[in-house]
């Protein structure tokens, strides 16, 4: 298999189907504005023709704001007489077939007419294009879209398995838990395109299988069902409807071929075959139109959210596909790269057709490196071994134990950052180095209920630290004060459900207190209990939360804890669930309570989802403590990454593997019963194994590709690390590099008296790459922040310099040119055809379009809001 040709941001523009492979740092985002603009100013594309389609919201935004500036930006140089500076710019000057000013007024018109640019999520482009089919569109095109499914499908598992124990048709002790349950209908749901097994009338299938397929078929099918029923509509939904209408609507395929002669999708490593489907439909039959599929394969880490790196490698790998991929790195020093290059080297992850692609540096990170106070650098990659004597072991000495090895790896963690910020430097943009600080740190850790223990580390040390998106809010104690104080709502004459909110943060009485209560001291509580209740019920949960605050006493209450910040930034997350959570606007604490438990139930711990995912508890500066699945995309100075060692990472929650048959990928509805034979199913178990560990060496990949300037990993040997990615980039190897024979098996992990040998014997140490051992005992040296206490100068009374015109008037359009007027602003000038925009170059032959009466106006309006900003 070759290797994709690099890609040149100057060279011909794509066309017909092109995959750019953009590794960590590369400039993905800087890629993909910077084509934008050539095919404006090269080809004349219109920027309602070109199709920009990303994965997430806020990605969207930064699009069309990199978008924008840079077609604006390369309109301003090329309508200049100057000579040309930037490469792009000089490009698209000796590209353009009309020459140079023509290629600046098709920018000049680009900037007026970027309101019509198509720059969406996926989702966003299906409802889009759903509107336009109008009555041949498939669904209710009113129906209101849900991004929150998940108490609908509790509610459905929950009505299934009682109705199945009620009918009894089967043994209660043969249908599965609730738990378990749940989480297999919302897998299927959110995975479009996956196929299940087994097939439940499939005679050759066992009937404790058969249920298993049944319950879920039925759970899905209902959860459709109800949705509809209610005028709702997932965003999976909005995929899978559009899709079906391409197919059966040839002309709707012509339309959008039409509407679009150039599509560019961002994050092509985490479509899905659904998603692809629409693509491929629309773009990938014909050579005159440019689809351009941006991402990297190294970083497919959202299987569990229907990502699909199967689908990637189709796509970029059939016949008819130019490979490219992006060669420079605009994030790293050059010392952090080429160590990365030693480690990873020789590495797949996860299928031989995705291999680690070595990058160059920018020019002006080339020679940059993190250093000490006296000017020496530190080593931009550290290994650090828990496997030291201090660490306790099994009976066999052969194997760390879990917990000690990971309280010994978080206090040697504290103690690394101890000293990275009191004698690190990190180069700055002018040349010179500044002091490390909290900020410049974060902690990559595979599961949000590993960073506690990290988070307390470094606080013992006097280090701020945070956890960012740290597991739901609902599994905080947060929640668990509101949902004491609703149960204590429902019946306040009741003393124990008193006595309980009494104890909580919001009354905050303590065990004593509670013990030597009177009946009237009682009293008291349940007579407030009855006035927030009645609060709830007469003004609604908004009032409600706004009374509780202020009569309660609960913030200065909590701040007076120690994690106080944590705490309260908790309760005013759960407080705005309550008040979003409820359909009524008078709820009962009941309707309430019951709301906030569906939720929970609804929620797993351990997702990102953006409604309950725990928020930042302090805009301090301090150390970041977050998953490797929300730190793709940053980049951060120095990252520690404590837990990859960790076998479960290499293990897959769900049966999950590619069908060898269909090609498919295929989730398995009963992957513990032996169907249709013990063979079989260890097999379906083997290929999910292998699927997981593809998914563990990515997010190795992801988590060593975040730093700037260092990045440091531990490594310790409990029982059963042989088939995490970092086990095997470790010590699947000898002197050469990676063995792609013992890569692909579990990989020889020495004993651990050998291990830091064997690792210097696989790495010689220099002053990019450094192994070393976890410390026996600590220095016990806290950090004191050098600025703290420094004085920012003497407080004055801040003056108002600008006049804030006060007069009232009525607007209408005669008012708004009569100003216009006034102001000397020519209403035709084309160069005021965005706010702001009144220095740009004028376009001395306009185009006329039917639509310029309208356009004409809105200049107008765009002008008299300049002139009087």
């Amino acid at each position: 298999m070759s290797d994709p040709v690099a890609f040149s941001l100057t060279g011909a523009l794509p066309h017909g189907r092109t995959a750019i492979e953009a590794s960590a740092g590369t400039g993905k985002t800087f890629t993909l504005a910077a084509l934008a603009t050539r095919f404006v100013a090269e080809r004349g594309v219109p920027i309602d023709r070109i199709l920009i389609v990303t994965f997430t919201r806020a990605a969207a935004a930064e699009l069309r704001d990199r978008v924008r500036d840079r077609i604006a930006d390369a309109a301003s140089a090329l309508a200049g007489d100057g000579p040309l500076t930037d490469e792009l710019h000089v490009t698209i000057a000796a590209q353009a077939d009309d020459g140079r000013a023509a290629a600046a007024r098709r920018l000049e018109q680009a900037v007026v007419d970027f309101d019509t640019a198509t720059i969406t999520t996926i989702h966003g482009f299906a409802q889009q294009v759903r509107a336009s089919l109008g009555a041949t569109a498939p669904g209710d095109l009113d129906a209101e879209l849900d991004d929150d499914t998940r108490v609908l499908v509790a509610q459905v598992c929950t009505d299934l398995l009682a109705e199945a124990a009620v009918e009894g048709a089967v043994a209660t002790d043969a249908l599965p838990g609730l738990e378990a349950f749940t989480k297999l209908v919302g897998f299927v749901l959110n995975n479009p395109g996956i196929a299940t097994v087994p097939d439940p009338d499939d005679p050759t299938t066992l009937p404790s299988a058969a249920l298993a397929a049944r319950l879920v078929d039925r759970a899905v099918a209902e959860v459709h069902r109800r949705r509809r029923a209610g005028g709702r509509l997932a965003y999976d939904d909005l995929i899978t409807e559009l899709r079906d209408a391409l197919v059966a609507s040839p002309a709707a395929v012509t339309a959008l071929h039409d509407r679009y002669a150039v599509a560019l999708i961002d994050e092509f490593q985490d479509t899905d075959p659904v998603q692809w489907a629409i693509f491929s439909r629309v773009f990938g039959t014909t050579a005159d139109s440019a689809l351009v599929l941006v991402g990297d394969p190294k970083q497919a880490i959202y299987a569990f959210r229907g990502a699909d790196i199967h689908t990637y490698l189709a796509a970029a790998h059939a016949e008819g596909s130019t490979r490219t991929t992006l060669t420079r790195n605009f994030r790293s020093d050059g010392a952090a790269l080429t160590a990365l290059e030693r480690l990873l080297t020789g590495t797949t992850f996860g299928d031989d057709r995705i291999g680690f692609l070595p990058v160059a540096p920018s020019d002006d990170h080339a020679a940059q490196r993190i250093t000490r106070t006296d000017g020496t650098p530190l080593p931009a990659l550290v290994l650090r071994t828990a496997v030291g004597s201090h660490i306790a072991r099994n009976d066999k000495r052969t194997e760390i134990t879990t917990g000690p090895a990971v309280s010994a790896i978080a206090v040697d963690l504290a103690e690394h950052v101890v000293q990275v910020l009191t004698d690190g430097r990190l180069p700055t943009p002018d040349g010179d180095t500044r002091p490390v600080r909290p900020g410049d740190v974060a902690v990559l850790v595979g599961q949000h209920k590993e960073s506690p223990i990290m988070q307390a580390a470094l606080r013992a040390r006097g280090i701020p630290a945070v956890v960012a998106r740290g597991g739901s809010v609902l599994d905080s104690a947060a929640a668990t004060q509101w949902t004491w104080l609703l149960t204590a709502l429902v019946r306040p004459a009741d003393p124990a459900r008193a006595r309980t909110a009494a104890a909580s943060w919001f009354v905050g009485w303590s065990a004593d207190r509670i013990a030597a209560a009177t009946d009237a001291d009682l009293a008291t509580v349940q007579t407030t209990l009855a006035h927030w209740a009645d609060l709830l019920e007469s003004h609604g949960p908004l009032e409600f939360c706004r009374v509780l605050w202020a009569e309660s006493g609960v913030v200065a209450r909590v701040l007076a804890h120690p994690d106080g910040d944590r705490e309260l930034t908790d309760l005013d997350h759960v407080a705005e669930l309550v008040m979003t959570t409820t359909d009524s606007r008078h709820p009962t604490p009941a309707g309430v309570l019951a709301a906030l438990t569906r939720l929970r139930d609804a929620t797993d711990a351990d997702d990102d989802d953006d409604l309950t995912a725990r928020r930042i508890e302090s805009d301090a500066e301090s150390v970041q403590i977050m998953t490797v699945y929300a730190a793709k995309g940053l980049e951060f100075p120095v990252v520690c990454v404590p837990t990859l060692w960790k076998p479960s990472y290499a293990q897959a929650k769900q049966t999950v593997y590619l069908d060898p048959d269909t090609g498919t990928r295929t989730l398995d509805l009963a992957p513990k019963v032996e169907w249709p034979t013990k063979k079989a199913q260890a097999d379906r178990k083997a290929r999910a194994k292998t699927e997981a560990v593809g998914v563990n060496l990515r997010l190795l990949y992801v988590a060593l590709t975040r730093a700037q300037h260092q990045t440091v990993v531990w490594w310790t040997q409990p029982r059963g690390p042989k088939s995490t990615g970092l086990a095997r980039v470790l010590f699947a190897r000898d002197a050469a590099g990676i063995d792609a024979v013992a890569f692909a098996k579990e990989a020889p992990v020495p004993h651990p008296d050998a291990t830091l040998d064997r690792l210097r014997e696989l790495f010689p140490p220099d002053d990019l790459l450094a192994i070393d051992e976890t410390v026996a005992a600590p220095s016990g040296l806290t950090w004191t922040d050098p600025t703290r206490g420094q004085s920012t100068g003497p407080l004055g009374v801040a003056t108002f310099e600008r006049f804030l015109p006060r007069d009232r008037r009525r607007w209408s359009f005669t008012s708004i040119t009569d100003r216009v007027g006034a102001a000397s602003h020519d209403p035709a000038d084309p160069s005021i055809g965005d706010a702001g925009a009144g220095d740009e170059p004028v376009d001395t032959e306009p185009v006329a379009r039917a639509d310029e009466p309208f356009r004409r106006a809105l200049r107008v309006v765009r002008a008299w809001l300049s002139a009087t900003a």
